[in-house]
């Protein structure tokens, strides 16, 4: 299966990218604005296009509407952390031919961006309808909120928003060895193992709304 991944999520992308390509694929290029998915997915014409639905530089929706003249030639597959039900479901008209939630199983993301590459629409209303509703763990948001320090979620809010480590240093005003260590308290109080799975934990207690 060819595929090209769009999301300004940089380590989001790698990290899906590296999986995909251990397992065979063809990850075709790595796109990081809207301007760049459009031209990679409209150059490389792969079999599936994984596209998010915000940009630094403008809208994927814009994007995923431009590209529905290629169908079924690319089959489109929304990955998002947005909780917007207006605009996922405007994706969705627009001919995504799937969807999926940054806040599930990178396995399950798999999953659905292989059936819709062998043409199946994945479309699920009720994971849809759970996605945009983003219900709230009690649990997590305790955890969250009692076993870390304002310095280590200020970290989470960052690995949420996609940031690599470099990046999220320079913004905090600390070395790089030190934001590794943050991270990995991070991870170690959570109980998670992946920085994809601190993310997804992020997006689901919508900590980026809570802290700048």
């Amino acid at each position: 299966m060819r595929v090209v991944l769009c999301d300004d999520h940089q380590m989001f992308v790698e990290a899906l990218g590296a999986v995909l390509t251990a397992r065979g694929w063809t990850v075709c290029e790595l796109a990081f604005t809207a301007a760049d998915a459009e031209a990679a997915i409209r150059f490389h014409r792969p079999d599936v296009g994984l596209m998010d639905l915000r940009f630094l530089d403008g809208d994927g929706l814009g994007v995923i509407k431009s590209l529905a003249d290629l169908a079924p030639e690319t089959r489109l597959v929304l990955v998002t952390g947005s909780t917007d039900a207006a605009s996922i479901r405007a994706a969705i008209d627009a001919g995504v031919s799937g969807f999926a939630s940054k806040t599930q199983e990178i396995e399950r993301i798999i999953a659905i961006a292989d059936r819709v590459g062998r043409g199946k629409a994945m479309i699920d209303s009720d994971v849809v309808e759970r996605a945009v509703r983003a219900p709230r763990s009690s649990g997590e948001l305790a955890a969250v909120d009692d076993l870390l320090t304002s310095r280590e979620r200020e970290v989470l809010a960052r690995l949420g928003r996609g940031q690599s480590t470099a990046v999220l240093a320079k913004d905090l005003g600390i070395t790089a060895n030190t934001a590794r260590s943050h991270i990995q308290n991070v991870l170690n109080k959570l109980g998670v193992h992946s920085r994809m799975e601190a993310a997804a934990l992020a997006v689901r207690v919508r900590l980026m709304d809570r802290v700048d």
